[in-house]
């Protein structure tokens, strides 16, 4: 974040090797469910919280234009008119938003896969599942194609991913981090289930939280709770 917001490093580069991160974790791992490189410099700005920060979305995460497909088929090609809270907090932050990573169908599932993506693996060893829902973000993050994963976790799929794949995971507690506009296969269960942030490094997951909190996310949704 220092670099780039002091121009030492450009975003553009930044971006341009974790694009080439994410190839090889496709490639790998089938870790990738949309790709954003495009669009991830639109919102970038010098000196922002989140400046130059590549970051990851699990589809469940609403981006404007793009499917929100929860791994089924049937949602596939109907891109949403509006993005999620957390989606516009990270973009008014700086933050480069480059690729939507995969899920299984509906979710609910301690392997990632589906009709509609086939299936991913570990990044370590292809026999074997990178984790519950998220299996693709952590995956991409074990090949450090992301810094940051916003992902959602309901009974495990934050945590179980984070252990399968070797990085790091934190479920947040209801009203603590933006969930508006995070896809269910459960409605009625957003009390339990709440979107999350996953990183490579615990101080990259430590950081992330605290600046996040520092956008004072309330009031970009107001389900979060000031304290």
């Amino acid at each position: 974040v220092t670099r780039s917001s002091s121009g030492s490093l450009s975003p553009a580069t930044v971006l341009n090797v974790y694009a080439q991160q994410c190839v090889a974790a496709h490639a790998a791992t089938n870790c990738l469910s949309d790709l954003m490189f495009d669009e991830a410099m639109v919102h970038y700005a010098p000196g922002k919280p989140l400046s130059g920060v590549p970051i990851s979305l699990k589809d469940c995460i609403d981006v404007a234009g793009h499917d929100t497909t929860l791994g089924y088929s049937s949602r596939a090609n109907r891109p949403v008119h509006s993005s999620a809270p957390i989606v516009r907090l990270l973009q008014d932050a700086g933050a480069l938003i480059h690729v939507k990573t995969t899920v299984p169908t509906g979710l609910l599932s301690f392997e990632t896969q589906s009709d509609l993506f086939g299936r991913t693996t570990n990044p370590y060893n292809p026999q074997f599942s990178p984790g519950a829902s998220t299996g693709g973000g952590a995956a991409l993050l074990a090949y450090r194609g992301s810094k940051i994963e916003i992902a959602s976790d309901l009974g495990g799929s934050v945590r179980f991913p984070a252990v399968y794949c070797g990085i790091y995971g934190m479920k947040a507690s209801s009203g603590r981090f933006p969930s508006t506009g995070c896809a269910t296969s459960v409605p009625g269960l957003e009390g339990i289930q709440t979107t999350s942030p996953m990183a490579k490094d615990i101080d990259d997951l430590a950081q992330f939280w605290e600046r996040v909190v520092d956008m004072k996310p309330w009031e970009y949704d107001s389900t979060v709770r000031m304290s």
